[in-house]
C-alpha cells in the first residue's frame, strides 16, 4: 500500500525530508529509499497510533487518531495548534495533526530505519533481561523494547498520553 496522508502516515516522505534537514544524526533517514521511507512513516504512524492518548478522534470517521477532540479542560497544548470549539459541549477539536505528533512520527521512522530490525531490538521484544556473547554481555531493563523505539517520539508524545500529567 502507497503512503497516504491522513490514512496510512501523520506526514508524506516530502514532509519528513524537510524535517530531517535540520536533524543531526539523519544517515538512515537520508541514506534511504523513498520506498523505504514511506515503509518507515506507515509503520511509526502505526506504531504512535498505539500508544493510549487522551481525548477522541476529531472526527469518528477518520483513519488515524489524530486530530484529536478534549474535553476543554483536558486539552493538552494550547499553543501552536488550532481548535474548532463546541462541535461537541465543552470540546475542542484540532483542525489539524499537532506539529509534536508529526515530529514524534519521524523520530519514530528514524528509529525504525536505524535499529529497527537490530539484534538487540528484537531480543528486547522478546522480553529477554540479559544477553551475552563471547564474553561481552548486556543486560535490558523490564519493558524494554516495547513500544516506541524512539525516546525523543516517546518525550513529543507525553502530553498526549493517557495518565500523563504535565508538570509545572
Amino acid at each position: 500500500m502507497a503512503l497516504e496522508v491522513g490514512t496510512n502516515s501523520y506526514i508524506s516522505v516530502a514532509d519528513a525530508t524537510i524535517y530531517f534537514e535540520d536533524r543531526l544524526y539523519s544517515d538512515a533517514w537520508t541514506s534511504a529509499t523513498d520506498t523505504t521511507r514511506a515503509q518507515a512513516l506507515i509503520m511509526a504512524t502505526k506504531r504512535i497510533d498505539r500508544v493510549p492518548v487522551i481525548g477522541r478522534k476529531a472526527d469518528s470517521a477518520q483513519a488515524l487518531s489524530f486530530p484529536r477532540a478534549y474535553a476543554r479542560e483536558a486539552t493538552p497544548i494550547q499553543n501552536n495548534v488550532d481548535y474548532s470549539y463546541d462541535l461537541v459541549p465543552n470540546y475542542a477539536a484540532e483542525l489539524a495533526t499537532p506539529r509534536p505528533i508529526l515530529e514524534a512520527v519521524c523520530e519514530e521512522a528514524l528509529a525504525l530505519l536505524d535499529r529497527g530490525s537490530s539484534a538487540r531490538t528484537k531480543l528486547q521484544q522478546q522480553g529477554v533481561t540479559s544477553a551475552s556473547v563471547v564474553g561481552i554481555s548486556e543486560s535490558y531493563a523490564l519493558g524494554s523494547g516495547r513500544g516506541l523505539l524512539s525516546q525523543d517520539a516517546r518525550d513529543l508524545m507525553t502530553p498526549y498520553r493517557a495518565g500523563a500529567v504535565p508538570i509545572c
